[in-house]
């Protein structure tokens, strides 16, 4: 897929599920109060500055959890609010970006994302997207897949960078997607009940688990595929590829 094609899927289209509830047909605009979609800057391996310059323009707020506020001087991106303990940010970022509003959270029992998503769920937002959440160190990366699992009950919250996407499948999951894209299930902790619809491997009340059994490179063959989990934490992983148009699903 060309960086121009998966910036306007960003753009136009909720590529992991949106609660039934809080689902709006609409682009929200900046600085809108309702049903607001929110921007975070994580402090991982960040997407290029394009993409996050869209997805910034597409949210009511820009936040950077910590040293994400690095990767914002870099690319000239004035975020809203910098969040978190504040230990990764360098001396030239807290120069440039003095009249952003910060919030020192010193608290160790939760990450700097978490705390991000935290303030952002307090105030109302139900759709945040997470860029800079992917790559970079291992611990950090599962510390940010607990973080989306722990926070997806209550928001529709979904990781992304130029090539990558993932969601909470929750227990019931149904996308549109493009025949022949791969997709990935990825459990956190003991998955059972899995039953899936329209992949090339298909399962049926079966059991994933990390050591046990994973799901990875299945292929769709069919344009709208289901997933259903009665028991665990179970996440889906996209790899952008070049057949895909589009995408959009829902999630209970």
């Amino acid at each position: 897929m060309r960086e121009k094609d998966y910036i306007d899927l960003c753009m136009n289209r909720p590529a992991c599920p949106l609660p039934v509830s809080l689902a709006s047909p609409r682009r929200m605009q900046r600085g809108e109060s309702a049903g607001r979609r929110a921007l975070i800057l994580a402090n991982g391996h960040p997407p290029t500055k394009r993409l996050v310059k869209t997805l910034k323009n597409m949210s009511a707020i820009f936040v950077c959890a910590d040293g994400g506020a690095n990767a914002a001087a870099r690319m000239s991106l004035t975020p809203d609010l910098i969040i978190g303990d504040l230990d990764s940010i360098a001396h030239e970022t807290k120069k440039k970006f003095s009249r952003v509003q910060t919030k020192h959270i010193a608290e160790q029992n939760s990450t700097d994302l978490e705390k991000a998503i935290r303030w952002l769920l307090q105030r109302g937002y139900r759709e945040i997207v997470v860029a800079g959440a992917l790559g970079g160190r291992p611990d950090h990366l599962l510390g940010n897949f607990s973080a989306l699992v722990k926070f997806s009950g209550r928001a529709s919250i979904r990781f992304v960078d130029d090539r990558e996407e993932v969601c909470s499948v929750g227990k019931q999951f149904a996308a549109t997607l493009n025949v022949g894209e791969t997709i990935s299930l990825l459990p956190l902790n003991r998955c059972e009940g899995i039953t899936t619809k329209g992949f090339k491997w298909d399962l049926k009340n079966q059991v994933l688990e990390l050591g046990y059994r994973e799901s990875t490179s299945n292929v769709a063959v069919a344009n709208v595929a289901t997933i259903r989990v009665r028991k665990g934490d179970l996440l889906l992983y996209r790899r952008i590829g070049k057949s895909n148009a589009t995408y959009s699903a829902a999630r209970k």
